[in-house]
This record gives C-alpha cells, sequence and structure tokens, in this order.
C-alpha cells in the first residue's frame, strides 16, 4: 500500500492536483456509523493497484460514474471495482474497469464537471449489488432536502481509516448560502450539502462515491474544505445538470426505469464536532478534493 500512496502523492505533483489528501487505504465518513451494502447495493469501491482509493456508483450492470479527480492520473489498466460488499477490500464481486471517459470541460484546476463514466469488462452480477435510479436531466436538488452519502472516506480530516462502509445524511445547503462559503469556485454544475455547525461530511477516500435523495443518484463526491467544518459544506458534482451527456455514454437500453431502493436512515447523533481551526479563504487549492 505504501508504493501506491507514493504513487498517488507523486502523480498530484506532476498534475497540480489542489491540495489533494491521500488517505492511507480509503476510510470512514465523518459523524456516520456502519452501513449494509444491502441498504446500499450501488455503492462501489473503486480499486487501484487493487486497493480502495475512491468511491463510485452503478448506474447499469456494465457502467458506472465517479469523479473524474479519482481517474485523471490515466492509470486505467490499473482499475477495477469492488461491488456488493461492504468491506473495501474483500468479498462481493470485482470487475476490470474496461474504459474510462471523463467530462469534456472537467478543469484538473476548479474540479468543475467533476464527472467519469466507467465501462466494466463485464457485468455486475454480485447479489448484493444493484443500479441507482437516475435523476431527470436539469432537475435541480431543493434547500433542505435530506441527503444520503456513503462511502470508506476518513472518519476525519487526515484521519484514520475502517473497513466497512460508513453512512451519513446531510441537508442540501442553498446555492447563495453556499457561495458565501466558497464564491465563484462553486459552479452550476455543483451543489453543496452540510450542517452550518459542520460535523457530518464526507471525507479523503469518499471521493466519487453517490449522494442520495429520495433514492435517486443526486450527485457524486467532488471537494470541500476541512471535513465537518462549520460553514463549510461538502461540494458535490451535479448528475442532473449532466445527464444528457451521461445518457450519451451509456448504453442506454440498460438504464430501465427502476424503484428507488428503501435507504436505512442514521440514527440521530448528539455529539457536536471538534473546532477546528479556521481555514483561509482562497483559490481552490487552499480546499480539498474528498481523494
Amino acid at each position: 500500500m505504501s508504493n501506491i500512496l507514493i504513487l498517488l502523492t507523486a502523480l498530484g505533483t506532476v498534475w497540480g492536483w489542489p491540495s489533494l489528501r491521500v488517505p492511507d487505504s480509503g476510510g470512514r465518513i465523518v459523524g456516520g456509523h456502519d452501513a449494509d451494502i444491502k441498504d446500499y447495493p450501488y455503492q462501489l469501491a473503486l480499486l487501484l493497484y487493487n486497493q480502495h482509493y475512491c468511491g463510485a456508483v452503478i448506474v447499469a450492470p456494465k457502467w458506472a460514474l465517479t469523479a473524474a479527480h479519482c481517474v485523471d492520473h490515466g492509470l486505467y489498466s490499473t482499475l477495477a471495482v469492488r461491488a456488493g460488499s461492504s468491506s473495501k477490500s474483500s468479498g462481493g464481486q470485482v470487475v476490470r474497469v474496461a474504459n474510462v471517459t471523463m467530462h469534456p470541460l472537467y478543469n484538473i484546476s476548479t474540479a468543475n464537471y467533476d464527472f467519469a463514466v466507467l465501462e466494466l469488462a463485464e457485468s455486475i452480477t454480485a447479489e448484493d449489488a444493484a443500479a441507482i435510479p437516475l435523476p431527470e436531466a436539469n432537475t435541480p436538488v431543493e434547500e433542505g432536502q435530506v441527503a444520503v452519502v456513503t462511502g470508506w472516506g476518513t472518519l476525519t480530516y487526515q484521519g484514520t481509516t475502517p473497513e466497512i462502509l460508513q453512512v451519513v445524511e446531510v441537508p442540501v445547503v442553498g446555492t447563495e448560502s453556499c457561495r458565501r462559503s466558497y464564491g465563484s469556485l462553486l459552479t452550476e454544475s455543483m451543489f453543496c450539502a452540510g450542517l452550518e455547525e459542520g460535523g457530518k461530511d464526507a471525507c479523503q477516500g469518499d471521493s466519487g462515491g453517490p449522494i442520495a435523495i429520495d433514492g435517486h443518484l443526486a450527485g457524486l463526491v467532488s471537494w470541500g474544505s476541512i471535513c465537518a467544518y462549520p460553514n463549510r459544506p461538502g461540494v458535490y458534482a451535479d448528475v442532473a445538470y449532466v445527464m444528457e451527456w451521461i445518457l450519451e455514454q451509456i448504453d442506454e437500453t440498460q438504464v430501465g426505469p427502476q424503484p428507488a431502493p428503501e435507504l436505512a436512515l442514521e440514527p440521530e447523533l448528539d455529539s457536536k464536532p471538534e473546532s477546528k481551526p479556521e481555514p483561509e479563504p482562497g483559490s481552490i487549492s487552499n480546499f480539498k478534493l474528498h481523494f
């Protein structure tokens, strides 16, 4: 695993990834709890050299979505996904990634249009794996909607990592409110979700994984400030905003009407977020991709 960390760190230096934080083997969502893959069968672990390093989401038997910043390293022949397992490193079905298509407007410096389509070498057939229903094109998320984020990202900023899938609920934050945190860095291809007081968020290792609303895919984990910091919500790539492009890449015969899976709700948490130093405002280099 240390060799992969060295490689990813080197790639970040070469390609100038904005303030990437490479996890030590994946990890855990901030403020969440253990989850069963049966409740979130669309969740994938994206593997690089057989090690988890990002999330992804099933949208059809041979197709998945992830964040473009998870795959802009170009090491496509080393990629695979693990489906149908709550564990990031064992169980379920491992399928090789056959082809990667990043959005043509993806910007590596700003994380704008942070979308990539993964074509898999074979269909996902694992018992506890299923595609998530997709949103209608150009249907915006609404402020206050409860969103469900899953993944293996870190428990705290640059923190430790568990083996088991995590889940957390966060409310959608209005665009104007989010722009007070991030200014012009927030574009039309993004939306925000999180608590004003912080404490719940996606974090390093969650990138490319799903955020779902009412059982449908709403977005992909993209970037943010210090994980779970007050008034610094997580930023997500808005799937509905690019649905037409996504469907152009995917064999649409595989993407039919699907019943929304029933998502398990998390218990209320009484704990308050720890106090953290205030990050300095500025360009996206002062923020992080949830890589």
